[in-house]
């Protein structure tokens, strides 16, 4: 059975760096890919072969040169492929980061976009960090967690309206995933599978030399304004299901509380207190595997909190895991040393 096929869409200036570019795509385990590359420079970019390693490549322009925005748009009009997947020219992609996309897609039904982990390189070549963090639609909207080359997603998303927009500037990219994610939600594959160079480049909104605060905060405004009243009624409506979730809870009514619940985590994945509420409610009916999930990704987001370093511990405890326990118990008391449920807790397993 073929593969569906997944084209890569490349914004170029024309840069050196654009063969290494080629050559992590060229390097690319997913079997099915085209490759457009966008003459961003216009006329003046070089030519370019017709193969990129056993993937047709393609060099595509207006004759003019092209702004940020306008490449990607350019882009989506001319892919071929089912699926899209960005990168920038002097940007590059670990051998696995299309097949693991596609398979992240694959493994969630229903979900159209899917995106991995960031390695952030510098200037240098050396790591500056990484970023990346499971799906949540709100904290989308204060700030992008989704670097442009981390992305795949399903080409109709474009025909159904999404598009770059020139009036938010270098965060362009940002404005086409929320616009993404008022269609579908996304998918996390938890390993940083592109690589992007944020000192280079001259957008502005990079580090390093790359960074222009001026135009970094123009940008950023220009986004928040125009999801403003989106990001205001998604606000609300997580804090009627909060409201409806916890009366339900007070009634007794636990099977209504886990739905409010688990609607207000479709708008703030992440928020410790659902989950932890959640996962109250799990343990309750014994779903002690999907409880200690909930625990487990709020700590995550949210390792200072003790309560839920606590009461995952007691999940772990139950379920024969004493030694993470104690080592969660003994980082609480690190940060609190006269917490007491981290002392009872340690008692009852007697360290």
């Amino acid at each position: 059975m073929t593969e569906a096929l997944v084209s890569v869409l490349i914004r170029s200036m024309g840069r050196p760096m654009l063969e290494a570019a080629l050559d992590s795509v060229a390097g690319q385990l997913y079997p099915n890919i085209d490759v457009t590359v966008v003459a961003a420079s216009g006329d003046a970019h070089p030519a370019l072969p017709a193969q990129c390693g056993r993937f047709p490549l393609r060099l595509v322009g207006n004759g003019q040169p092209l702004g940020r925005a306008d490449a990607a748009n350019f882009a989506l009009d001319v892919a071929r492929g089912e699926y899209c997947v960005f990168l920038d020219d002097d940007d590059y992609y670990n051998s696995d980061h299309v097949s693991g996309l596609m398979a992240t897609l694959k493994g969630s039904p229903g979900v159209r976009l899917a995106y991995s982990g960031i390695r952030v390189v510098g200037a240098d070549g050396a790591q500056r960090g990484v970023i990346g963090s499971p799906y949540d639609r709100l904290e989308l909207h204060e700030r992008d967690y989704i670097q442009i080359g981390a992305a795949l997603f399903d080409h109709g998303l474009a025909a159904e309206g999404c598009r770059f927009d020139p009036a938010t500037g270098p965060y362009c990219g940002w404005d086409f995933w929320l616009q993404c994610s008022e269609r579908t939600d996304f998918a996390f594959y938890n390993r940083s599978t592109t690589n992007w160079h944020s000192e280079t480049g001259a957008s502005g909104a990079g580090g390093g030399a790359n960074f222009d605060p001026t135009i970094n905060e123009s940008s950023y405004a220009a986004v928040r304004q125009k999801w403003a009243a989106v990001r205001k009624d998604l606000g609300e409506r997580f804090g009627a299901f909060m409201v409806s979730g916890r009366a339900a809870q007070q009634r007794g009514e636990s099977q209504q509380a886990e739905r409010d619940y688990r609607a207000a985590l479709r708008l703030n994945g992440l928020h410790p207190d659902v989950l932890n509420l959640l996962a109250g409610l799990l343990y309750a009916r014994r779903a002690i595997a999907e409880a200690v999930s909930c625990l487990r990704l709020a700590l995550w987001a949210h390792p200072d909190r003790t309560d839920i370093a606590c009461n995952l511990a007691r999940l772990e405890i139950e379920g024969g895991n004493g030694s993470l326990a104690g080592k969660l118990l003994e980082s609480v008391l690190r940060r609190d040393p006269g917490n007491v449920d981290a002392s009872a807790l340690l008692a009852r397993l007697g360290t």
